[in-house]
């Protein structure tokens, strides 16, 4: 009896194996169900719908920033939802403190495209630390008038923002928009967002300004010098601009 053999081939995308089992279809050719897993888990994007040129293409870019990736800054509360910062490399990624299956999904500050959320642009938190503790270190130390004492130190910060945030956001990404619904997030989300959107958006170019009618005039003194053009021409002219 015959026994065949049938060896996986290589995920264009990810270079992983590619068997029978382990395959789907983009809009072109066969990737990894992996792959095809995590564009659409990760970024609601199906990979039967674009070419696998395009999907090999964004997958190195992300294996680009999963090495580079060094956090400088984070956003994170007590809760399990977290966001990772390099702002040096202008990239960001969320996690969980319970860990995260599968490759990581890491975005682009410039990738932001919008975004909705329940955080008012002015709201100030106002947060008084170390008052419990102080007076009754100052009861132990000088008795009730230490506690009273200890408790009128408390140090009081004033910060912009929340403890939580309710955020959708949207990106455009070189696979097409994708959005991500609304999630709490850490208080700070809505701040860092719009600080993302704010550092791509090129400022609009000026208008060139009108040349005015003593510029206009003197370019044709220097035409009427020149013999481009005759005396009674530039009078005409001159009368138009002046308006006389």
């Amino acid at each position: 009896m015959c026994e065949v053999v049938i060896m996986a081939s290589i995920c264009p995308v990810c270079g992983g194996k590619l068997g029978l089992l382990n395959r789907e279809k983009s809009a072109d050719g066969l990737i990894c169900a992996g792959c095809s897993n995590f564009f659409f888990s990760k970024l609601g994007i199906r990979a039967a719908k674009q070419p696998t040129a395009a999907l090999a293409e964004y997958w190195a870019t992300l294996e680009s920033r999963r090495r580079t990736f060094k956090e400088t800054d984070s956003i994170f509360d007590r809760d399990a939802l977290f966001v990772s910062i390099d702002k040096v490399n202008r990239l960001f990624y969320f996690g969980h403190r319970s860990g995260d299956k599968g490759p990581r999904m890491i975005y682009s500050f410039d990738e932001v495209a919008g975004y909705e959320s329940d955080a008012p642009d002015d709201l100030t938190v106002t947060e008084t630390k170390g008052g419990i503790g102080r007076a009754v270190i100052g009861a132990a130390v000088a008795g009730p008038v230490g506690a009273i004492v200890g408790a009128s130190t408390a140090k009081t910060e004033t910060r912009k923002g929340r403890i939580k945030e309710s955020v959708s956001i949207h990106f455009a990404l070189p696979l097409g928009e994708s959005s991500l619904p609304t999630t709490v997030y850490p208080g700070g989300m809505t701040a860092f967002l719009k600080s993302c959107k704010v550092s791509h958006e090129k400022p609009q170019a000026a208008a060139p300004l009108a040349p005015s009618a003593a510029d206009e005039l003197l370019k044709f003194k220097q035409l009427l010098d020149m013999g481009a053009i005759t005396e009674a021409e530039y009078n005409a002219k001159k009368s138009q601009l002046l308006g006389l």
